[in-house]
């Protein structure tokens, strides 16, 4: 189980939580990825899930850093983090009763996450965008017109909402962000690791399958040369050999 006050990375950024605050990531949890994810043809989910539980608050974050890859249409955007929200919900309420006891990579459980999260009182969400700046609209002048489409449609959950850039999140939010710098998140190093340890087993198969190849050839080499050696040669070699040079010791 994460303990209150841990750390979390998501891409190059590590999130430090504030103390009280258990964490949840459904990307760790086998039964959102080998089940729920393929709901009705692929059942989003938020980055983060928070519970507090002494404050009974939840809360659902999500990171987009849309700096270093294309940014989708706004409305495309506003749709997807939309249904973000509403999966998740879906999930949690789901989870609570059907989630088997697991061992995530990162966080707790989401069996325990979403019974932990009947109790709450109130949920936040939280939409951390990074924009690069590129295109004919400031980055800030975009933000604010994603805000205003999601406020919309899901002011009736949080009338409090934040839709902010990732870095500066921290100032309305209980984390704090810093670089990640050349560190991976735990689900993503086991991922690693797991690709590493196929590699190398790959690997060793074709080193092991040319040696045998190796073998087999010089096999095929030797017993070329023996069969084109004069009859003379072959008794005299087999008698060295310890053989009795009679047919009685001869392969038939």
């Amino acid at each position: 189980m994460f303990q209150p006050g841990t750390t979390c990375i998501e891409g190059v950024h590590r999130f430090h939580f504030d103390a009280g605050y258990y964490v949840c990531r459904f990307e760790c949890s086998d039964f959102y990825s080998h089940n729920a994810q393929n709901f009705c043809n692929s059942c989003k989910e938020m980055d983060f899930v928070l519970y507090h539980p002494g404050k009974k608050e939840l809360w659902l974050v999500e990171v987009k850093d849309y700096r270093f890859n294309a940014r989708p249409k706004v409305s495309e955007l506003v749709e997807k983090l939309c249904r973000k929200v509403r999966d998740c919900l879906f999930l949690l309420r789901t989870a609570a009763i059907c989630a088997p006891e697991e061992e995530p990579a990162e966080g707790i459980s989401l069996r325990e996450m979403a019974r932990m999260s009947l109790q709450a009182k109130h949920i936040r969400l939280a939409f951390t965008i990074e924009l690069g700046r590129t295109g004919l609209f400031p980055p800030k002048s975009i933000l604010a017109t994603i805000h205003d489409l999601l406020y919309r449609q899901l002011r009736f959950i949080d009338p409090q909402m934040l839709c902010v850039p990732i870095t500066t999140s921290g100032e309305f939010a209980p984390w704090t962000i810093t670089p990640a710098g050349n560190e991976h998140s735990s689900r993503i190093q086991k991922r690693l690791e797991e690709a590493r340890a196929a590699r190398d087993k790959e690997e060793k198969l074709r080193e092991e399958m040319a040696r045998h190849k190796e073998k087999t050839e010089a096999k095929r080499r030797k017993k070329a040369r023996k069969s084109t050696q004069p009859l003379w040669k072959q008794r005299a070699q087999e008698r060295a050999e310890g053989k009795t040079g009679n047919h009685a010791g001869r392969k038939k």
